[in-house]
């Protein structure tokens, strides 16, 4: 390594020095290496040379010194500009400013420095100096940038490690705290974390909602709009029309910076409405995030694009905050969300039918609960657009038939019930456990929805994951599959234990009315049973008996209407809770 003069050059009266500094975080701070510390101090030790003049300085902040794949755009401009011979010496903060990568690295771009005449010089470091007022300079070089590359280790695997850690408890500890929320400080088991809860609502929460609403007076909004049967779309229209500022908008202005660039490329509206300018898929991630339920958040699912329930060792869900809604609450918006809608939505028309919009009523093509047609007396599905291999389709059955044949074939059924016949024991005990749950205490009744929102949600990433099964490759990917896969399985088993016993404690002195239903000869005569019942008595009547309705695809033109319809209709009859869930295989290998 040889030392640099930096005396008279080509009869240049001055030394022209530039400085160079760098951060890992974005952030100014005000310690000692913040990015204006480096700056200033090179700055007044410039000054402080005879002779020597700042003619530049460059700066790269949020990138890391240690990672060789992180590209540094004034880096890289600084050699290239020492290589166009712009300046005669660099001065930096520390050795750790300019590379983290090792002695090796660091005494590559001073060798590439002194092949163009470039001195380099450390502010904080006087043994680095390689101009040739410091002849010591060289021979301590070497030994800094290998001390500073030791200490970045050491440093990069006490924040692994602590990360770790902290992840395990479910702290939010990294990235802007999520909209709506506010952030505590508590200690668990002698570890600090942070914990979120929901942040303050003003006086106009609920529906009022405004320009000067709080994050979290719109979450509450969102949410309310979401257990309403409103879906993303439309709730996103309204608060624009609301003027319900954005999250982007309650950002700061170097937070939101970035964010805010990459917005205005997709953004279709401009200037002061840019920051009302709601979409479905903001509204969507509000919904999805699993902190609305006090959840701690895991890694992105590759297959759904969701941000997954963290979860322990056990596979139980880590719940470190304190959440907008319940966890029975948000499972029930997930199933709303994923087109499993529980039985209290309406129809569109704002009407509340036996079948539609409960989703008990499905389409035979694609699956989807079906509605009520705005323009006439039937249930239809309208799939306006090809969804994955399923072709767009309008497929409808006329409400007046549909809800007579489901309900005269549910009362055939119980009339004809035989106590011999293995089948009607097995839809007796399904309706005899449901039935017991619609009578439970209000506590164990929410605790049993609870636990049934999880095993279902459960289940629904144990299909996901098993799909993907394939994309697995390598051991290390195969033994992460193995073990969220376990955990899966046991966190599935809990539920299904717990359901057994909470179902097995209301069943105990409960029954079925069976004599008070079949009491009357005929239920649907002008003033039978079925006919003094209203919606909400026949849908839980129902539902205690059957899971699904299928409605096939409209066949042949033989027969009457009523006939026809018949022919189109499957009812999927119920099964006990516990033997339901244990047929869904599970592949852990």
């Amino acid at each position: 390594m040889e030392l640099i003069a930096l005396g008279d050059r080509d009869h240049q009266d001055m030394v022209r020095a530039v400085t160079y500094g760098r951060q890992s975080h974005k952030s100014e701070t005000d310690s000692q290496a913040s990015p204006k510390m480096q700056r200033d101090t090179g700055i007044a030790y410039i000054n402080s040379q005879t002779n020597w003049r700042h003619v530049g300085h460059y700066e790269d902040v949020g990138l890391s010194g240690y990672d060789p794949n992180v590209f540094r755009p004034d880096f890289e401009r600084l050699m290239e500009d020492a290589r166009k011979k712009k300046f005669d010496v660099v001065v930096i903060y520390m050795l750790s400013r300019l590379t983290r990568q090792g002695a090796a690295e660091a005494l590559k771009i001073q060798q590439e420095l002194a092949r163009h005449g470039v001195a380099l010089v450390s502010t904080q470091e006087p043994f680095i100096n390689t101009s040739d007022d410091n002849p010591f300079g060289v021979a301590f070089f070497a030994l800094i940038a290998g001390l500073a590359h030791q200490e970045s280790k050491n440093k990069s695997k006490f924040i692994r490690d602590t990360f770790a850690k902290l992840k395990a408890k479910g702290s939010h500890s990294s990235g802007p705290v999520p909209f709506g929320f506010d952030v505590d400080t508590v200690n668990v088991d002698g570890i600090t974390i942070r914990t979120l809860r929901p942040g303050k609502m003003s006086s106009a929460a609920g529906d009022a909602v405004g320009p000067e609403s709080t994050p979290a007076d719109t979450v509450d909004f969102i949410l309310r709009q979401a257990e309403d049967g409103t879906n993303p779309s439309a709730i996103a229209d309204k608060l624009v029309r609301k003027q319900a500022r954005t999250p982007m908008a309650h950002l700061g202005e170097e937070e939101g910076k970035a964010l805010r660039a990459s917005a205005a490329k997709r953004r279709k509206r401009t200037g002061d409405d840019a920051e009302y300018d709601w979409s479905a898929t903001v509204v969507t991630r509000i919904l999805r995030d699993p902190r609305i339920a006090g959840f701690a958040i895991g890694a992105v699912n590759q297959h759904t694009k969701r941000r997954e329930i963290l979860r322990d060792e056990e596979g139980q869900p880590v719940q470190p905050h304190t959440g907008f809604r319940t966890p029975a609450q948000w499972y029930s918006i997930q199933k709303f969300l994923d087109g499993r809608a529980p039985a209290e939505r309406r129809d569109r028309t704002g009407e509340r039918t036996f079948l539609g919009s409960w989703n008990v009523l499905r389409c035979g093509l694609c699956d989807a609960g079906m509605t009520v047609a705005r323009t006439a007396q039937s249930y239809v599905c309208n799939l306006r657009r090809r969804v994955g291999d399923q072709e767009r389709h309008v497929l409808r059955i006329s409400q007046e038939f549909a809800d007579a044949i489901v309900a005269e074939r549910v009362w055939a059924r119980l009339s004809a019930l035989d106590p011999s016949d293995p089948d009607d024991l097995e839809l007796l005990a399904a309706a005899a456990e449901r039935f017991a749950v619609q009578g439970a205490s209000p506590e164990a009744a929410e605790e049993l929805a609870e636990q049934e929102a999880q095993l279902e949600h459960v289940q629904e990433s144990i299909k996901a994951l098993t799909e993907d099964r394939d994309a697995y490759v390598g051991p290390t990917a195969r033994a992460a599959f193995r073990t969220t896969m376990a955990k899966y399985a046991a966190h599935e088993a809990r539920c299904m234990e717990r359901i057994a016993e909470l179902t097995a404690q209301a069943s105990t002195s409960t029954r079925l009315p069976l004599d008070e239903w079949l009491e009357d000869d005929d239920p649907f005569a002008a003033n039978g049973l079925w006919a003094r019942w209203g919606v909400d008595d026949r849908r839980a009547f129902l539902a205690l008996f059957v899971d699904h309705i299928r409605v096939a695809p409209a066949g042949g033109k033989s027969g009457s209407a009523r006939e026809r319809a018949e022919r189109r209709i499957e009812i999927e009859w119920v099964k006990p809770a516990i033997e339901e869930a244990e047929e869904l295989t599970l592949v852990t290998s």
